[in-house]
């Protein structure tokens, strides 16, 4: 039997040939790449929780480093890592974006609790600074292009995380950056002060925040710039039609978004998108 994983989305397939696609996220048996059993530990490689930090009611941040003390590979700003958990004797694998600056001496990935999310759960509740978990190296082709042209990083939700790695990726590249983060409020709003230090740093940097329910305590102006959804009405006014988008969010969100940059873009190639969960079409209603 042979090991495969896939580039995309970090699915592990097992069998004899190449699998004609993935059944996660619909790649092509080009996006696979065989993993041979002498590289076994070259796919899952065992990481301590250095530190485990509340972002806010809904996302909390793991920190891990390797037990190994190896010099870690560095990441491409919007990949991803996959983590593999035994949850009542039976293998997990969930892949989670790394949400911080490449090239630092650990990996962060950050969790937004699902209720139904069986590992979600379980990362909150039951890992702990000190424990120990099986992660892969980075992956995923969701990364930023080689361009001088404005870039529009876009956030629903949890989806900031990959685009987070590319702010900070992109932040000291002397380019205009507009990120546009669209969450519920201030219950739910992540990486905030990290968001603000990044500004204060550089002056390239201008950000969005729409909050869609704020609390009675969430201030317009001072919290968030905007009440309600980012409209297509909104994206015509104030985004550059020549930028390089990249987005990420819930399904609903990301359908939106896309919907509203093709009518404001003529190079398609300039819209660039990642998918939680199975890929889908989201020029489809």
């Amino acid at each position: 039997m042979r090991k495969f994983v896939c580039l995309i989305c970090g699915y592990i397939y097992e069998g004899y040939e190449v699998p004609e696609i993935c059944p996660i996220c619909k790649a092509g048996a080009d996006k696979f790449e065989e993993v041979f059993e002498n590289k076994e530990d070259g796919i899952y490689k065992r990481f301590k929780v250095e530190k485990k930090v509340k972002e806010n009611d809904v996302v909390t941040s793991f920190y891990l480093k390797s037990i190994e003390k190896v010099q870690l590979k560095k990441h491409k700003a919007g990949q991803f890592i996959a983590v593999k958990l035994n949850i009542d004797g039976v293998d997990e694998v969930r892949q989670y974006s790394l949400s911080m600056k490449p090239g630092e001496d650990f990996y962060r990935i950050s969790v937004k609790r699902e209720e139904k999310g069986l590992v979600s759960r379980y990362l909150h509740d039951n890992v702990f600074e000190g424990d120990v978990l099986e992660i892969s190296e980075p992956l995923g082709q969701f990364i930023l292009k080689d361009s001088n042209r404005p870039l529009i990083l876009m956030s629903g939700g949890i989806g900031i995380t990959p685009v987070m790695s590319m702010l900070y990726e992109a932040s000291n590249s002397g380019r205009e950056i507009i990120f546009v983060q669209a969450v519920l409020n201030s219950s739910a709003h992540t990486f905030k002060s990290e968001i603000k230090k990044i500004v204060k740093e550089n002056n390239n940097v201008q950000t969005e925040v729409f909050y869609s329910e704020p609390l009675d305590k969430d201030k317009i102006g001072v919290d968030y710039d905007h009440l309600g959804f980012v409209s297509n009405e909104w994206i015509e006014k104030s985004l550059p039609k020549d930028g390089e988008f990249y987005f990420c969010g819930p399904l609903g969100f990301m359908k939106h978004i896309y919907i509203c940059l093709t009518n404001i873009v003529t190079d398609k190639s300039s819209i660039n998108y990642e998918v939680f969960g199975p890929s889908a079409d989201l020029s489809e209603k």
